[in-house]
């Protein structure tokens, strides 16, 4: 592994029973129900970028971060951190240097204690000096907060208690689950700068999941687009934004409101059920340019002039990789 990846996956899956099986399954040999929450996902991370991950609602993007924060394990599949393999005797190392920020900071910290506490919880040494230069850098007043309970402050400063909270354990890598989904559109663009600044003056690594592709153009340097539990497309983020190639990334863009455009065409239909994913092409039923092969096979992920795509519009593509 090259010593630039921080992290990378292989092949990696992420099951969850549909449901408990009782007596009566177990006596009738009923077969377990599966929600297929991540399907054979394989990228790579590298050091001091933005990866940003994004896609609807159910698309695995959530499973994928708390699978990299040994959250969650995956039912299938390899982890390797700084080129070493995570498993069962090295999580508390990743955990060292991994750190989740979640979407709504409000049910992620503990509504009993005060500011001070919560930032405290992830330092070794409890250090008021420490807390006072943490809460500094994130553009809140030590005097001010320390003392308050998070009801008393509002979304974008509990916001950066959180992100303060998991500065305190001096990590490599921040996953940022919708960071700034639950803000005003003001209070976003202050957290986004904020963490552009953070990533410049300490070198981190950020996973950075959001539904919005325009966030994730601002803020990501590569982006993979994420479709019930597959990855679609994977490039650099601005030339995934100004020319899609696959059709979700381009029916996302669709979507987006603009300036230039009076009508917006978000992508048609449902999103899939993850305990019954269509056969083949898993975007194909609501795909404008589905095609027979579509609808049987599923599209291998590609290598497309430096980019990734799974889509059998690019079959030649695929042929050429493949001879």
């Amino acid at each position: 592994m090259s010593d630039n990846i921080l992290y990378k996956t292989v092949g990696l899956k992420k099951y969850y029973l549909a449901k408990k099986r009782g007596i009566l399954e177990s006596i009738s040999k009923q077969p377990p129900i599966y929600v297929k929450a991540l399907d054979g996902i394989s990228i790579e991370i590298k050091k001091g970028e933005t990866l940003g991950v994004v896609g609807e609602s159910g698309s695995g993007k959530t499973t994928l971060g708390k699978i990299l924060a040994t959250l969650e394990k995956p039912t299938e599949g390899h982890l390797f951190f700084m080129g070493r393999p995570v498993n069962n005797g090295n999580e508390e190392y990743v955990r060292k240097k991994v750190h989740m920020v979640f979407q709504n900071p409000a049910t992620s910290v503990n509504p009993r204690m005060r500011v001070k506490d919560i930032v405290k919880e992830g330092m070794k040494s409890k250090n008021d000096q420490k807390v006072k230069e943490l809460l500094k850098e994130v553009g809140l007043d030590y005097d001010y907060v320390k003392d308050k309970y998070p009801r008393e402050l509002s979304g974008g400063q509990l916001q950066r208690v959180a992100i303060a909270r998991a500065l305190a354990k001096e990590p490599e890598f921040l996953i940022l689950d919708e960071p700034t989904s639950a803000l005003d559109a003001s209070v976003q663009a202050q957290i986004l700068n904020l963490l552009a600044d953070l990533q410049k003056e300490r070198n981190l690594t950020y996973l950075f999941i959001t539904h919005n592709i325009s966030v994730a153009k601002f803020i990501s340097n590569r982006v993979i687009i994420m479709y019930a539990g597959k990855l679609v497309e994977e490039g650099n983020s601005s030339e995934v934004i100004s020319e899609p190639m696959h059709p979700y990334t381009q029916a996302l863009l669709n979507s987006v409101p603009d300036l230039n455009r009076k009508q917006l065409k978000p992508p048609s239909g449902e999103v899939p059920s993850l305990i019954n994913p269509p056969k083949g092409c898993r975007f194909h039923p609501r795909c404008p340019m589905a095609m027979e092969v579509c609808k049987n096979n599923e599209p291998p992920l590609v290598e497309v002039n430096g980019r990734k795509v799974a889509c059998w519009l690019y079959e030649t593509n695929w042929k050429k990789t493949s001879s």
